[in-house]
C-alpha cells in the first residue's frame, strides 16, 4: 500500500522469517558462527534460546542457508506430541515412507538410517523448534535417540531452539542425564539502541531505500516500545509507515510513533521488568546535576535582573556596599597600625535616602483616574492601569470593527448559511488530509455564524475515492472529516456540536471513472442543523 509513497520495492517491516532481511550484527554473527561450528563438528546437542520475537527462527533458518548438501536436516515446529506420533512425524520429516505402530520398529528403522547417511559421508540434524513445550518424558526419549553412534561420532546432532523458560527445564532434577550432553549453547539478547538503529536502516535498505524515513526521535521512540525485540520492532515501524503515508508525509517523527505505540498497547497491558528501559545510573545522575545547575543560574539570573530594575533602590544599595567595604577598609587599616583594637575608629557614614518622587498635582491624578488623595507612592502602577485599559478599548473597538465587516462580506449576495437546505463541501487533493487554502476562509465564515447561533449543529461526512483498498479508504475520509471537526474546535465551537463521521467510496456525487470525477468524490460535506436535530 505504502510502496511507492516511500520508494521502497518490498515492505521491509513484515513478522514473517525472511534470511533476507536478517541483520547480523556482532552478536548474531557470534551465535550463527557458534551454531554452525557446533553442526560441522558432530557436537551431538545445541542449545539456542532467547525471549519471544528475538530472532530464534530467523537465525535458524540463516544457518540452514550456510550449511552444504551433505547435511540432512529435519525441523520439528510442534514438539508437543505423544510418544509414537512424535516418531512418527520424525520418520516423516526425514522422508521415511513407512508408518510405525511401535517403538521397536521405528529405532530399528531409525538406526539403519543413520548409519546409510554415516556411509554416504552425510550429517544428519535434527532440529526441534519450541522446544520449550517438550515434556520431561518426551526429553528422555530425544536423548536414547543420541545413544545411536558410531566410536568417536555421533550420528546424530540435535539442535534444541526455545524461549529462556526451556533453561529452567533443562536445570531440573528429570533432565540432569540430558543437560550434561549439551555442549554448545547461545542466548539471544534483544538489540541495543544503537542495533535498533542500524537494524532499521539494514532492512530499509533491503527494501530499496537508503533514505532516512525515520528520523533520531522516532527510532528512540521505537526502542522505547519494543526494547529492541526485532518482532516488536517490525510491527511499530510498519504501523508508523502506514500512519505516514495517510498524512502524506515522508519523514516518520517521534509524534507518529508515539501514537502507534499507544494504538497497539491492549487497555491493561504492562510490560514485564526485565523489558522496561532504564537509563544507566551514572548518566541519570549527571542529567539531574545538569538539570539542578541550570535551575541555580535561572533563579540567580532573574534575582540579578530584578535587583537591577528596581530604580528607587539602586543608589541606595550601592551606597550601602560602599560604607560596608569602607568600613572594613578603615579596619584593615587600623590593624596594620598596630593600633589596639579598642582605639580604632571607623568612621561609619549615614545611609542616603532613597531620592524623593515629586508630588503629584490633583490634575495629574484626575487624568490617570485616581481619586483626589490617592499616594503618590501608587502613580506609577495606577498609570500603567489607565494606560492598559485605553490600549484593551481601542483594540475591542477594532475588533468589533473586523467582525462587522467579515459579517457584512459574508451575508452580502450568498445564500445563508443557517438555510436548513445548504449543503457546504469542502474538496481535498489526492491522499491527503490535509485542509487546502480554500477552505479556511468557508470554515471561518461557518465558525463566525455557529457562535452568533449557539443552537445550531453540524453533521460532517468525508469521502474518498474508489483508488486504494476500502478499509484504507474509510481510515482516510474519517481522518478528513476528524480535520474539519478539529479546525472549528480550535475556533471556540463545542466538539459536542459536531458530529463526524467518514463513509470511504460511498455516495460518489461523479463517476470515478475520471479525473475529474475522482477529485469531485475527494471531499467533505458539512450539513447544518438549525435546531439541533439529527
Amino acid at each position: 500500500m505504502y510502496l511507492f509513497h516511500y520508494n521502497l520495492a518490498e515492505k521491509p517491516f513484515q513478522i514473517t522469517t525472511n534470511p533476507k532481511f536478517l541483520w547480523l550484527g556482532e552478536k548474531h554473527q557470534e551465535a550463527l558462527a557458534i551454531l554452525k561450528y557446533g553442526v560441522l563438528d558432530n557436537r551431538g546437542f545445541l542449545l539456542l534460546t532467547g525471549d519471544v520475537g528475538t530472532g530464534k527462527t530467523t537465525l535458524i533458518n540463516t544457518l540452514l542457508m550456510n550449511l552444504d548438501s551433505d547435511t540432512i536436516v529435519a525441523t520439528v515446529v510442534d514438539p508437543n506430541l505423544e510418544q509414537l506420533d512424535f516418531f512418527n512425524f520424525l520418520a516423516c520429516a526425514f522422508e521415511i515412507e513407512d508408518k510405525f505402530t511401535k517403538k521397536g520398529d521405528f529405532l530399528n528403522y531409525f538406526a539403519r538410517f543413520l548409519n546409510d547417511a554415516y556411509l554416504l559421508k552425510k550429517k544428519v540434524l535434527l532440529i526441534i523448534d519450541e522446544a520449550q513445550g517438550l515434556s520431561i518424558e518426551l526429553l528422555e526419549e530425544i536423548r536414547l535417540l543420541s545413544n545411536i553412534e558410531k566410536e568417536n561420532t555421533k550420528l546424530l546432532n540435535i539442535f534444541f531452539v526455545g524461549q529462556n523458560e526451556f533453561e529452567k527445564t533443562l536445570t531440573g532434577k528429570g533432565c540432569r542425564a540430558l543437560r550434561q550432553r549439551i555442549t554448545i549453547t547461545h542466548q539471544i539478547n534483544p538489540l541495543t539502541e544503537s542495533e535498533t538503529s542500524e537494524y532499521i536502516k539494514y532492512r530499509l535498505k533491503v527494501a530499496g531505500t537508503e533514505k532516512e524515513i525515520f528520523n533520531r526521535k522516532a527510532i528512540s521512540k521505537i526502542y522505547a516500545f519494543s526494547c529492541g525485540y526485532p518482532r516488536l520492532i517490525n510491527i511499530i515501524c510498519d504501523d508508523a509507515l502506514l500512519t505516514g503515508y495517510v498524512r502524506g508525509v515522508k519523514t516518520i517523527n517521534s509524534l507518529i510513533v508515539k501514537e502507534c505505540a499507544r494504538e497497539l498497547t491492549m487497555p491493561g497491558e504492562t510490560r514485564p521488568n526485565h523489558l522496561q528501559v532504564q537509563p544507566p545510573a551514572g548518566k541519570q545522575g549527571k542529567k539531574t546535576l545538569r538539570r539542578g545547575a541550570l535551575y541555580a543560574c535561572l533563579l540567580l539570573l532573574i534575582a540579578f535582573l530584578g535587583y537591577l530594575l528596581n530604580p528607587l533602590g539602586y543608589n541606595y544599595r550601592i551606597q550601602n556596599l560602599k560604607n560596608y567595604y569602607g568600613r572594613l577598609s578603615s579596619g584593615l587599616e587600623g590593624l596594620s597600625s598596630k593600633q589596639p583594637a579598642e582605639k580604632i575608629k571607623i568612621r561609619v557614614q549615614e545611609p542616603q535616602q532613597p531620592p524623593m518622587v515629586r508630588p503629584v498635582s490633583q490634575a495629574e491624578k484626575h487624568d490617570a483616574g485616581m481619586p483626589p488623595f490617592t499616594t503618590d507612592a501608587g502613580l506609577q502602577e495606577s498609570l500603567a492601569d489607565a494606560d492598559r485599559r485605553r490600549r484593551a478599548a481601542v483594540v475591542a473597538q477594532k475588533e468589533e470593527r473586523a467582525d462587522g465587516a467579515r459579517r457584512e462580506s459574508f451575508n452580502k449576495g450568498e445564500k445563508p448559511l443557517l438555510s436548513g437546505d445548504l449543503k457546504l463541501r469542502i474538496p481535498f487533493n489526492y491522499n491527503t488530509n490535509q485542509l487546502p487554502a480554500k477552505a479556511y476562509d468557508t470554515l471561518d465564515r461557518l465558525a463566525s455564524v455557529m457562535v452568533q447561533n449557539r443552537e445550531i449543529e453540524i453533521v460532517v461526512k468525508g469521502y474518498t475515492d474508489t483508488l486504494g483498498a476500502n478499509h484504507y479508504n474509510k481510515k482516510l475520509s474519517e481522518l478528513r472529516a476528524s480535520t474539519v471537526k478539529t479546525y472549528l474546535v480550535a475556533k471556540g465551537i463545542s466538539p459536542l456540536r459536531i458530529h463526524s463521521t467518514g463513509f470511504g467510496e460511498e455516495n460518489p456525487v461523479e463517476p470515478n471513472t475520471t479525473v475529474a470525477g475522482r477529485a469531485a468524490n475527494r471531499r467533505v460535506e458539512i450539513k447544518l442543523h438549525p435546531h439541533g436535530g439529527r
